[in-house]
């Protein structure tokens, strides 16, 4: 049964871990102590009401947060205050919850962006082909304007963009904010089919009960601290979250 302390106990070792990390912008402070661990080629999904600090939580992994204290460690290595740009090449992505296409360009030009990280320009558009067998809809309009493109396929574009890399670990926060409820089945789809084909997945939704049925493990995140930890189906089930967190 999820409990209400900070335990990531896990069966091997992590992927990616955070450990009492205390983060923010410049002299704010918006996490406190916060631990975490997930396992390679899990779904890990992090809840919270709004203002919680999910996306901060997010940043301070990737390089856009200031870590003040606490170590954030990626298969082992300390990756603390890394770059965004040193994530990427160590083959983590990152799916803003803002929309981040670049609507003057054309699909194919957003997704080279995705791969500005390849040598050259050649090996960059061999790895879009590919991505466009597993994303035929986004190979159909590749030379549309981002910016004419539905909520739903800007969202799949971002998600293909990210798998530019091929990366070890994706982190995506919020993937089906604004997005109609066919185009959120669809995501969460593409989501689990990543995730089948070996892709460490941390996920923050605004759609708690939807997020936790595809996660391995969840976390709830209030006030800047980790409040319950345990699988997604425990945290689905637990009296106390559904009650707070998921309107039950």
């Amino acid at each position: 049964m999820a409990t209400s302390d900070t335990d990531t106990t896990t069966t091997t070792d992590p992927i990616l871990s955070m450990d009492d990390v205390t983060s923010g912008y410049g002299n704010t402070t918006v996490l406190h102590d916060v631990s975490i661990a997930i396992e390679e080629e899990d779904v890990a999904c992090l809840i919270g009401p709004n203002g919680s600090g999910k996306s901060t939580l997010m940043k301070s992994i990737y390089g856009f947060a200031d870590v003040q204290s606490g170590t954030v460690t990626f298969r082992d290595e300390d990756i603390t205050g890394r770059s965004p740009q040193e994530n990427l090449r160590n083959r983590i992505s990152y799916v803003l919850q803002d929309a981040s296409v670049f609507p003057n360009m054309t699909v194919q030009e957003n997704m080279l962006m995705g791969g500005y990280v390849f040598d050259d320009d050649e090996q960059a558009a061999e790895r879009a082909e590919t991505l466009y067998d597993e994303f035929p809809v986004l190979g159909d309009i590749r030379q549309q304007k981002a910016g004419t493109l539905s909520g739903g396929q800007r969202r799949l574009l971002e998600l293909a963009r990210a798998l530019m890399v091929d990366p070890d670990l994706m982190l995506l926060d919020e993937p089906s904010i604004g997005l109609e409820p066919r185009f959120i089945d669809d995501v969460f789809e593409r989501i689990e089919q990543l995730n089948d084909l070996g892709t460490t997945i941390l996920l923050v939704e605004q759609n708690a009960e939807k997020g936790l049925s595809v996660a391995d493990r969840g976390f709830v995140l209030a006030s800047g601290e980790i409040k319950f930890t345990g699988t997604g189906t425990e945290l689905l089930n637990n009296e106390e979250v559904g009650r707070l967190y998921l309107g039950g």
